[in-house]
């Protein structure tokens, strides 16, 4: 038989919410009841399967004239020991080797059997073709609540070959798959086994019918020829589900809690469900409770369900601790360059330390402070800043502004005494005499001159602007006497 470059896709039909692909060495847990088991018997000459759907491949009969089926060509299976696949002749076969340019099976090359060693076992020899259908398919049910494993051997005889693992739950509607990797070594027979459940979905649903079968879901003009051996369908026992419950805390308030459910179990996946205090849900396996307060202090309970139906609780305690206050009060929210001495007090805590910031780079550390400030010039705002310590490292801190508006006097005296000297000095402000005149214009105070020479004792008009608070400017303009 002529051999193609081309792919198969297996197709095992099986049902479950999340499917596993296991090596059979890697495999410790103990399996029950054997649901089915087929070895395809003994036979040294071509029989049909009854799990070959019909309309699917055609049956290749050793006994027919039609060369097609002589050679078990592109569409066509047949189940047979190989090393009698050829009895029927022509000699063009590559079918029984463990290579794939080994001659009849009179020839010097060596034949495989069935994965057991048996001569005389025989196998399901598929030739993919174009075909995409079932290759093997029947219809079990299955007891809820437990486990099961699907296997096959299979054995590539020209590269390369994939298959997808299915699994169809008739009662529940429900289909999940898992594609194998390509398998491009010949001559080698390979187990794959596909673990699932068949979940515990209600106290009146005891069974469920499961079809399980082999899909060959790649198409070529010529397919690449595999053998397949010794299905298998049987329980998988397994241990009731447990959990653990964690967390990282005490924390201080504001902060995070972590929580962590440690899971153990072969009936995957798990469902998640935790409550806890203060209306506390979450479905994570390890969910983060932010912003804490002293509120989520408490016990916090996680229950696990497996995909059987089996469930294990847990518990964990977490502790918030409360942060020190911090809130501290002020004698006045205002000041001016005449009224700039502000007293600010916190009520003290045992064990807290307080850090105080008073927004001109001044800090202290003290609960009661009588603080004066410098002003110069158009300052819209000091912020205070006390952050409160306790001795375990809980924090918190608060901000409080204070407005700094513009101190406007009706008279100075520009006499050279270093007081009053200087009429609104850090402002934008102009001057203006009786007459309209502008005597001054500017952000440095007017020193009482026009044009360097001093203006009589007179009363004068000012206009000033300035920037709030709130990033705004404001004007103010009246009348300042001038008096040396």
């Amino acid at each position: 038989m002529i051999m193609s470059h081309k792919r198969i896709l297996l197709t095992t039909v099986v049902y479950f919410f999340g499917l596993f692909l296991i090596t059979a060495h890697a495999q410790t847990t103990t399996y029950g009841d054997t649901i089915f088991f087929d070895d395809f018997g003994k036979h040294i000459t071509r029989v049909t399967t009854p799990y070959m759907p019909a309309g699917s491949y055609l049956f290749a009969s050793g006994s027919s004239t039609n060369s097609l089926e002589k050679e078990i060509q592109d569409n066509y299976y047949a189940v047979v020991d190989p090393r009698h696949i050829a009895d029927a002749g022509p000699a063009s076969y590559f079918w029984t080797s463990t290579s794939p340019t080994a001659l009849l099976p009179g020839g010097a090359k060596p034949y495989t059997t069935d994965h057991t060693g048996n001569t005389e076992g025989a196998v399901l020899v598929i030739n993919a073709g174009k075909t995409v259908n079932y290759i093997y398919k029947r219809t079990v049910p299955l007891k809820t609540g437990f486990r099961y494993q699907f296997s096959f051997w299979i054995y590539v005889v020209a590269p390369s070959a994939q298959f997808l693992m299915k699994v169809d739950n008739q009662d529940n509607n429900t289909t999940s798959t898992f594609k194998g990797s390509i398998l491009s070594t010949v001559g080698v027979w390979r187990k794959y086994a596909l673990v699932f459940p068949v979940p515990l979905l209600s106290a009146t649903v005891t069974k469920n019918d499961v079809i399980v079968g082999l899909q060959n879901e790649f198409s070529e003009i010529q397919g690449y020829d595999y053998y397949i051996d010794d299905i298998l369908l049987s329980t998988l026992y397994t241990d009731p589900v447990t959990i653990t419950a964690s967390n990282i805390s005490p924390v201080c308030q504001g902060q995070p809690i972590q929580f962590n459910a440690v899971p153990k179990g072969d009936a995957i996946p798990f469902v998640y469900a935790w409550i806890g205090p203060n209306g506390f849900t979450s479905t994570n396996q390890n969910p983060v409770l932010s912003n804490t307060t002293t509120a989520a202090t408490g016990t916090y309970s996680v229950t696990v369900t497996d995909a059987l139906g089996q469930t294990a609780t847990a518990t964990t305690n977490a502790t918030v601790n409360p942060a020190p206050n911090s809130d501290f009060t002020l004698s006045a929210e205002t000041i001016d360059i005449k009224h700039n001495t502000v007293s600010i007090s916190i009520t003290p805590e045992k064990n807290v330390v307080y850090d105080w910031d008073l927004g001109d780079g001044t800090t202290a550390n003290q609960t009661t402070i009588n603080y004066a400030y410098t002003i110069a010039g158009n300052i819209p705002e000091y912020t205070i800043t006390l952050t409160a310590k306790d001795s375990i490292g809980c924090s918190s801190t608060s901000t409080k502004k204070i407005e700094v508006v513009p101190f406007i006097p009706n008279i100075f005296s520009p006499n050279g005494d270093g007081v009053n000297d200087l009429f609104m000095a850090g402002y934008n402000v102009q001057v203006f005499d009786r007459n309209g005149i502008v005597l001054y214009k500017g952000n440095v105070g007017w020193n009482g001159t026009y044009k360097g020479k001093k203006v009589d004792n007179d009363t004068y008009y000012y206009y000033l602007n300035f920037t709030d608070v709130n990033k705004n400017v404001q004007t103010r303009k009246g009348f300042v006497t001038l008096k040396r």
